[in-house]
């Protein structure tokens, strides 16, 4: 082979080799610190699946739960709500919330008890999530938060969503266990 055509081919090498390097890899986003906004499950939103995606929905083993709920509803009035999951060989946990009407719209407002949750608002809803040191375990296999929900001074039917991330804490998107869950309120 000619000389120039070895210089030719080199060139041609390392430039592939370049592409390559540059070329991005395809990673799931990370959120220990919170999720992205809108993964309740709940109006079309995905879950915590969009992200941990190889695993189905609510697997057997696990459970997720919104405590202290109403039966009934008082305008103005101010809710302790706890988002509990649980699951053996869970490393790491998180978690979203909303409470909206019917029509989808944001009822009321959340505050966080604790560092363990905050607040992001996202298209005029609030998402209670977990920050990231919320992702630590409470307990034996089991991750909670607590929230204040302040009901709206006018009440409608109004809707929960929740999910939840069981994790394995790899730090990757694989393995994990994702549960979701709703409750719903005549007013």
């Amino acid at each position: 082979m000619p000389r120039s055509a070895d210089r030719l081919l080199g060139a041609l090498l390392l430039g592939l080799v370049f592409l390559v390097a540059m070329t991005p890899t395809r990673r799931a986003p990370a959120y220990p610190d919170r999720p992205a906004p809108a993964h309740t499950g709940g109006f079309g939103e995905p879950t915590c699946l969009a992200c941990h995606f190889d695993g189905d929905l609510n697997p057997p083993g696990g459970e997720l739960s919104v405590e202290g709920w109403p039966e009934k509803l008082e305008p103005g009035a101010d809710y302790d709500l706890a988002v509990r999951i649980a699951r053996e060989e869970m490393g790491r946990a998180g978690f979203q919330l909303a409470v909206r009407t019917a029509e989808g719209a944001q009822a009321g407002t959340l505050a966080p008890a604790d560092e363990r949750s905050a607040v992001t608002e996202s298209g005029g809803v609030e998402y209670l999530h977990h920050t990231l040191d919320g992702t630590a375990l409470t307990g034996e296999a089991e991750a909670a938060w607590r929230v204040t929900w302040t009901a709206p001074d006018t009440l409608a039917p109004l809707r929960v969503h929740v999910a939840a991330n069981a994790a394995n804490d790899d730090a990757s998107e694989f393995g994990d266990a994702i549960y979701a869950d709703s409750l719903t309120s005549a007013h």
